[in-house]
């Protein structure tokens, strides 16, 4: 029966795009599932809020959060890749945090003070979670509109 949860939870891997619109913060719109590294455990899922609070036209500041493991005990490593597509500009930056139990809040990692310019930027994100068991990237994508 396990494994046919894990199958299961194999097809939950997806790849989601959406655009959200200019605003001190936003959730953007993604859908970020995948498997965990703890093999019966729930699915990792994953959100990205962008955040312009405070900071000038062109900069945003990103946050990954991430729903909590049953069993917490592994790490994930999101990897934020934005593109300004009116410019072309683009960068990539990578964080870690260790998973928590269901207990905690799961993960939360901040990218601060991106400058990714004006108008409308696609994010990507590949999460790499390490633990019991080797499990693929979970990859997503969406746009916002940032100001």
């Amino acid at each position: 029966m396990v494994s046919v949860g894990v199958a299961a939870l194999a097809g939950m891997v997806s790849l989601g795009a959406g655009t959200a619109s200019a605003a001190d913060s936003a959730l953007v719109n993604m859908s970020c599932i995948g498997l965990s590294p703890n093999v019966v455990d729930v699915p990792y899922s994953a959100q990205v809020i962008m955040s312009q609070y405070g900071l000038p036209p062109g900069v945003a500041s990103f946050t990954v959060h991430t729903g909590a493991s049953i069993w917490g005990g592994y790490g994930t490593t999101p990897t934020l890749t934005w593109t300004n597509t009116a410019t072309g500009a683009s960068g990539s930056v990578t964080g870690f945090s260790p998973m928590s139990s269901m207990f905690g809040s799961g993960s939360t990692v901040y990218f601060m003070n991106l400058p990714t310019g004006s108008g409308n930027v696609r994010i990507d994100l590949s999460v790499v979670n390490t633990g019991l068991i080797p499990v693929p990237p979970v990859n997503c994508s969406g746009n916002i509109d940032l100001a």
